[in-house]
């Protein structure tokens, strides 16, 4: 096995730990998300899933470079190389919360502030943090 195989392995962060990274960092790109998703719903008067659909694309953005520098500090890989991986995750998630939030407020009846809430911990915990440290940023 080649030293710069056995480096890597040993700067991996461990599962713990970029757990509970990942959540401090979700967190943090939730707020933002939820802010200019109540931004957009309440002062711009913007449909919700739309309001939804910028929201994602804020907190992507946040979750992405939180991600790379401090949550799996794996800035090795080329950027463009995980911001592609990046991509395809988060355009998965995006759908995966919008259609969640619409499904959940129309079928359920749930107020959208709220739906946006339940379904985007959902999101979070089942898809985006797998997706992210076995797939992204792995």
């Amino acid at each position: 096995m080649d030293i710069s195989m056995e480096n890597k392995r040993a700067l991996k962060v461990p599962l713990l730990t970029s757990f509970l990274r990942y959540n401090a960092s979700a967190y943090t790109a939730s707020i933002c998300d939820y802010g200019v998703f109540l931004l957009f719903l309440m002062v711009f008067d913007v449909y919700y899933p739309i309001a939804t659909f910028f929201g994602a694309c804020t907190g992507a953005t946040i979750a992405f470079l939180l991600g790379r520098n401090w949550t799996f500090k794996n800035r090795e890989v080329l950027i463009t190389k995980q911001s592609a991986k990046f991509l395809l995750v988060v355009l998965g998630s995006i759908l995966l919360n919008t259609s969640g939030v619409y499904l959940v407020t129309e079928y359920l009846y749930i107020d959208e502030k709220i739906s946006k809430i339940l379904v985007a911990i959902c999101i979070g915990l089942l898809y985006n943090f797998p997706m992210q440290r076995y797939f992204v940023f792995k």
